[in-house]
């Protein structure tokens, strides 16, 4: 039995459609399936853990974006039952990074029948997981100017609106920070993030170098700068060139301990916790999902032909 769990949110005509989507082909492929849709925060992860206790549960496929992968995930017996990713959301940058497309056919067609593999997720303080990013800075004076401006807007504008107002009044923070169980390290910076995927932010590319299969996570500082230089810096993130200058470093790692003093908040694929200090592991060789028949395709393809891609 395939326990499917959905995002319900009211406002969400995408989510909707894709319930709609999903269940009615399912019932045209004649496969056993139960509906669990999630209809407040959090919902998904009870709905999660309702279904991994099911004796006849064999798998579990979320629908939904970023944010109901999150929850699932949190929810699910990681140990024992595998996952399969429909995205439904507005950034699906997860499943953008496995090649997973928004076409729910080719969803099904990777689930039904299939065996499942391994895949890598974060683990953060002993007991939050994570897909696909976690990490403090810029993204969190951002996410949280987007709370505020989802109050006026309820499209792409709020997004706009807090990069602005971020862009204009960001502010850097010193972090300390512990690459696997190395030598402490501080340092003023602007961002850091443990990335297991290449995109966060609705398609910005992270780390482009990030594979979810392999055991390692790519943990990135971007030093303190000049804010005169922070819009081209922005410019040069968005076409996936920020590795190009002396700002960012990479750390490929399996753990990282870092806090922030002044302190802010975490996200965890875009939800916000208050976590710190913070520890991130990345755990290999446990949680199962079903794979993408399509390879996924060259970032540096998508940056180039980004139209094409929204």
């Amino acid at each position: 039995m395939y326990y499917v769990i959905a995002s319900g949110k009211k406002k969400s005509k995408i989510g909707k459609d894709a319930i709609e989507n999903v269940t009615t082909k399912l019932h045209e492929r004649g496969v056993d399936f139960k509906l669990l849709v999630s209809e407040y925060p959090r919902h998904a992860v009870e709905l999660a853990k309702e279904a991994s206790s099911a004796s006849d549960c064999t798998a579990i496929i979320a629908v939904g974006g970023d944010g109901t992968f999150y929850e699932v995930l949190n929810g699910m017996d990681t140990k024992n039952v595998p996952i399969g990713l429909i995205p439904a959301g507005t950034g699906n940058d997860f499943a953008r990074t496995l090649g997973i497309t928004v076409d729910i056919d080719q969803c099904l067609d990777n689930i039904i029948g299939q065996e499942p593999v391994y895949v890598d997720y974060l683990l953060v303080n002993k007991k939050l997981k994570a897909f696909n990013v976690v990490g403090s800075g810029f993204d969190i004076q951002l996410l949280e100017k987007e709370v505020e401006y989802r109050k006026k807007y309820s499209d792409k504008r709020s997004y706009n609106a807090a990069l602005m107002n971020t862009i204009f009044g960001c502010k850097f923070e010193k972090i300390k920070f512990k690459v696997d169980d190395g030598e402490e390290i501080v340092q003023d910076m602007f961002l850091a993030e443990c990335s297991n995927g290449k995109w966060g932010g609705g398609m910005l590319p992270l780390s482009l170098e990030s594979d979810p299969h392999d055991g390692i996570m790519e943990f990135s500082v971007i030093r303190k700068f000049n804010k005169i230089g922070l819009i081209p810096l922005l410019l040069k993130f968005q076409k996936g060139k920020i590795p190009e200058t002396d700002y960012v470093k990479y750390y490929p790692c399996k753990k990282v301990e870092f806090d922030l003093e002044p302190r802010l908040r975490v996200q965890l694929d875009g939800e916000i916790s208050d976590l710190f200090p913070v520890t991130v592991e990345l755990i290999h060789n446990e949680l199962r999902y079903f794979k993408s028949k399509i390879p996924p395709v060259d970032p540096y393809e998508i940056l180039k032909h980004k139209k094409k891609y929204n």
